[in-house]
């Protein structure tokens, strides 16, 4: 049988990083793509799999993934068994206060990546039994954050865009999904944090969160799980983790205000 091979974008560390360590320990070829040369490096060096490939790519040149998609069918024999759009920026501030090139980075990186990402990686979708394209959305696309707004509407285009290709791409046997995650423990949500509170992280953020609950901190590895869990269930488009994320869609069809306060108690109480 032909190995398997899956292609991740943001493949350099977090989420994308800890996606191909799981793929690769099940004995797929793992394509990672970032625009992080020296992070691809790190990433290569903690791998250190003759199954892995690393190219720098920018999500949001199409150029870009035409050539990587090429140098990965070449890799992979020609198969894409699932195609990973895991690359994204969540800066925070008020929208009146964002600048406009900042909101404009958050769509071309976190929309446009993804559509681009689908677009050149179609052919070898096409030709390759049970595909799977699944994009990270997240869990403010469940009910939008304040101080996140920009990044709100960037991840509910996800989840729709993923919905609507559902229907689109059942033409060609393409199973489509999304990864909702909460409070995923990743270079990013340090960073953003930590800059957004003007402290560490430790500092900053972990003595809000939640021990337990939809918003409780979890570990990159929880989402490298649940793209595996996609590939394996095809009954589901939308994988939250954990999964307490998606009792916010669930209360949110019968009583938006319990949703509303929901997340309100999340940003705003004091803990």
């Amino acid at each position: 049988m032909e190995t398997k091979a899956i292609f991740v974008t943001g493949g350099s560390g977090g989420m994308g990083l800890e996606t191909g360590r799981r793929f690769l320990e099940a004995g797929w070829r793992v394509g990672l793509f970032d625009v992080s040369a020296a992070g691809l490096r790190d990433a290569e060096a903690s791998l250190n799999s003759d199954r892995l490939m690393t190219q720098v790519l920018d999500v949001t040149q199409p150029e870009d993934f035409a050539a990587g998609v090429a140098a990965f069918g070449e890799f992979s024999g020609q198969r894409m068994d699932i195609l990973f759009n895991n690359a994204g920026i969540a800066p925070g501030g008020l929208l009146e206060e964002m600048p406009i090139e900042t909101v404009q980075s958050v769509m071309d990186i976190n929309v446009m990546g993804v559509i681009h990402g689908i677009r050149a990686a179609l052919p070898l979708l096409k030709t390759t039994e049970n595909a799977l394209c699944i994009s990270t959305s997240s869990s403010v696309a469940t009910f939008g954050h304040a101080m996140r707004a920009a990044y709100t509407a960037s991840k509910f285009a996800v989840k729709g865009l993923t919905e609507a290709l559902s229907l689109e791409l059942e033409q060609y046997d393409i199973r489509t999904a999304d990864v909702l995650p909460g409070c995923i423990d990743t270079p990013m949500l340090r960073g953003e944090t930590a800059k957004g509170a003007g402290k560490p992280f430790e500092l900053s953020m972990l003595d809000r969160l939640p021990k337990e609950g939809p918003y409780r901190l979890m570990p990159a590895s929880a989402i490298a799980d649940a793209v595996w869990e996609a590939y394996l269930d095809s009954r589901r488009i939308h994988f939250y983790v954990p999964e307490e994320v998606g009792d916010t869609d669930r209360v949110k069809a019968t009583d938006i205000q319990a949703a509303r306060s929901e997340i309100f108690d999340f940003l705003f109480r004091p803990r």
